[in-house]
């Protein structure tokens, strides 16, 4: 519904104006997207994306540009858009130092490779241009975020467990409690000692002093899930024998990857409860 709601608006002629930013814009749909994940609005961007499997709306407003860009192209030479468009194209040529709309234009084609387009002004198979161009800016933002995670320090766990799509539970789980407790885990959007020591004041707590004050061990998501004491009973009766006998990083990724409905199930009410009652005890 949002899509189809709210992104319209948002974007609303997009393609006439798409190149500029629109911070604000987004903000507007990364909100959104954490409100349905139910987790902090201080929460990673990029844990967004991955988790939804969803591209920036610039990514979006690039498309839209380029489909209406080939729609001028088959506008006749007469129509005013067609008119404007010669007109701005002519002026690009004449002020190369310049930016605009065409020169914008120009730059992205040849940045998803397809400058070849631009050069002839006209392109073979309309509907198998748009296909090759929407996977080429699909392809260049999860390259992009891609990078971004491998390269921050606070997606260390994210990175180890990511995966660029609508992920499974998401799909399961009906009941958001249950949905908003494995997205918190997820995406590092809780109150673990790992986390939870990042913003204390004045300094951070230092990374190897994080510890759980039951266990006075290491206070992490995998710690949190597969290990912490005071979690066995609840441990024992959800999360199957395999993944709980013996734990590594291994099962504990294929874990949280699970694709099986029941298994799915099971350990989000495991970590609702875990939470609920870890929770509790600290901060009673």
């Amino acid at each position: 519904m949002f899509d189809k709601l709210v992104s319209p608006i948002l974007n609303n002629a997009c393609d006439v104006w798409g190149f500029v930013k629109g911070d604000a814009i987004e903000r507007v749909h990364l909100q959104f997207c954490k409100r349905l994940l139910g987790v902090k609005k201080t929460t990673q961007n990029d844990f967004i994306y991955g988790e939804l499997g969803r591209v920036s709306y610039q990514t979006l407003k690039d498309y839209n540009i380029i489909k209406f860009w080939i729609n001028i192209l088959n506008t006749e030479n007469n129509k005013f858009i067609r008119k404007t468009y010669d007109t701005l194209r002519l002026d690009m040529e004449r002020y190369p130092q310049k930016q605009n709309w065409c020169s914008l234009l120009k730059e992205l084609l040849s940045r998803l490779g397809v400058y070849e387009a631009w050069h002839f002004q006209a392109v073979e198979n309309d509907k198998l241009f748009f296909s090759l161009v929407k996977q080429r800016l699909t392809d260049q933002f999860v390259q992009d975020w891609s990078a971004r995670l491998e390269s921050s320090s606070r997606a260390i766990f994210y990175w180890s467990i990511c995966d660029f799509k609508l992920q499974s539970y998401l799909k399961v789980l009906t009941i958001s409690k249950f949905r908003y407790s494995i997205a918190q885990l997820r995406v590092s959007s809780h109150r673990l000692q790992v986390e939870e020591g990042r913003w204390k004041k004045p300094n951070p707590t230092p990374f190897n002093e994080r510890k759980c004050i039951s266990c006075n061990k290491l206070e992490h998501e995998y710690y949190f899930v597969l290990e912490c004491n005071f979690n066995d009973e609840l441990r024992n009766q959800h999360i199957p024998h395999y993944y709980r006998n013996r734990p590594t990083i291994q099962t504990f990724v294929q874990l949280l990857n699970s694709e099986n409905e029941s298994l799915i199930k099971k350990i989000s009410v495991y970590t609702y409860m875990a939470f609920k009652i870890r929770n509790a005890f600290h901060y009673a």
